[in-house]
């Protein structure tokens, strides 16, 4: 069950944030892309859930946890400033909050933000690609 979760933190993220164009999966390639601009690419995925508390149906909660994944592609030669400051700016959106879910009692709560500057960045064509995700846990009754 991680369509609630993933609904309310697209709608968070599409409220606070105003930088760049995000991409999310099975969207259309931006236009910045082609003209060499910054763009953003977007995931969210889900982990194993789990019973947490256990009642009578209705009562039980459950604990999904997951992770927003960004990848930033910054032109190169100097994009790279950029992408840094980008995934400062999502970590300052995203880190160690609640958000409200669609349906009450169900809640978001991210985690630490992380940036893979040294490991996962990469060059695609004339891009730097930097990774960075925020890990959630998605807290609901059934």
């Amino acid at each position: 069950m991680l369509a609630p979760a993933a609904t309310a933190i697209r709608s968070f993220i599409a409220a606070g944030y105003t930088g760049l164009t995000i991409r999310w999966p099975n969207e259309a390639i931006p236009p910045e892309r082609d003209a060499g601009q910054a763009y953003i690419e977007a995931e969210i995925i889900g982990g194993r859930n789990a019973i947490r508390g256990f009642s009578r149906p209705g009562n039980r909660l459950f604990v999904h946890p997951g992770l927003v994944r960004f990848y930033i592609h910054a032109p190169w030669p100097d994009g790279m400033d950029g992408a840094l400051a980008t995934a400062d700016t999502l970590a300052a959106l995203l880190e160690r909050i609640d958000i409200e879910a669609p349906a009450r009692p169900q809640i978001v709560r991210t985690q630490d933000f992380s940036v893979y500057d040294d490991v996962a960045s990469a060059e695609e064509g004339n891009f730097a690609v930097l990774m960075c995700s925020v890990p959630f846990d998605f807290y609901y009754h059934r």
